[in-house]
């Protein structure tokens, strides 16, 4: 787990007096977290930071002293305090955008236009590095479509329902991002997705990890497939580095990192 790989980081190989705490609500570990009482547990702590994987990512914000350029209208999943003050950062764009550049550069595809398949929480970061870091021309759809609709306004794109394809006029898409825990069942079950998938998408990128009825897809009908990993690992090694900022030199992160998981596999 998660939990274990940074424990092992701080404490045996690092050896750093650290701790590593997982935190939830009174009302039970699916309760909402209060924002406000987040901050002031960071603050009363004397914590280094916090990690967000939860529902406060934009709620918190105002409570926070600062927040760095590029989260900025799509919130925070790093808080680093500093003296007194607490800095929002968003590690998940960082990693979401170095994932995208890669995949895309590998299957040596110019993209103009992406389709973003869901519309929970990591889609105002997908939209955000989508439409304003990389200049694609964005679409959202789902499961739902007034929900994509609703959603697509909120973030400043466009919004389609691909069930019925023919009524499209010959639209494409080069890229498809599925933002929805769909892809490790048969993509039959999402409404939508194997139709999306059949407009030109040449590359694939999957939030969902590990995803494998998407990955079997992407392999049979000669899709570039980009892993929800290779996300995950360059937001994680940012995260780390905001958090151990001052004690170990960043480009030491991954390796150690990737040191913990071994030490953790060899204890199993």
């Amino acid at each position: 787990s998660s939990l274990q790989r940074y424990r092992t980081l701080l404490q045996e190989i690092l050896k750093f007096d650290i701790a590593y705490i997982p935190i939830s609500s009174p009302a039970g570990p699916k309760a909402p977290i209060d924002p406000e009482k987040f901050c002031m547990a960071l603050r009363g702590m004397n914590c280094i930071g916090g990690a967000i994987s939860r529902n406060i990512k934009t709620s918190v914000v105002p409570y926070l002293d600062a927040v760095s350029p590029d989260a900025k209208g799509i919130g925070v999943n790093t808080v680093i305090r500093k003296g007194n003050k607490l800095i929002g950062y968003n590690t998940d764009a960082i990693g979401f955008m170095k994932a995208i550049q890669r995949g895309v550069a590998e299957a040596n595809v110019a993209v103009k236009r992406a389709i973003v398949y869901g519309y929970g929480g990591v889609t105002n970061v997908v939209a955000s590095v989508l439409k304003d870091n990389l200049g694609y021309e964005v679409y959202l759809t789902g499961r739902s479509f007034e929900k994509a609709k609703a959603r697509a306004s909120q973030l400043g794109v466009k919004s389609i329902r691909v069930v019925d394809t023919s009524a499209l006029d010959g639209l494409s898409f080069d890229l498809l991002v599925n933002a929805a825990p769909v892809t490790d069942n048969e993509l039959s079950q999402a409404s939508g997705l194997l139709e999306t998938l059949a407009m030109g998408v040449k590359v694939c990128f999957d939030h969902e990890m590990p995803g494998a009825k998407l990955k079997q897809y992407c392999t049979k009908n000669s899709i570039h497939h980009i892993s929800g990993y290779d996300m995950y690992y360059p937001q994680m090694y940012k995260q780390w580095a905001y958090f151990l900022e001052g004690l170990v030199e960043e480009e030491k992160i991954p390796e150690l990192i990737k040191s913990a998981e071994t030490v953790m596999k060899s204890s199993l």
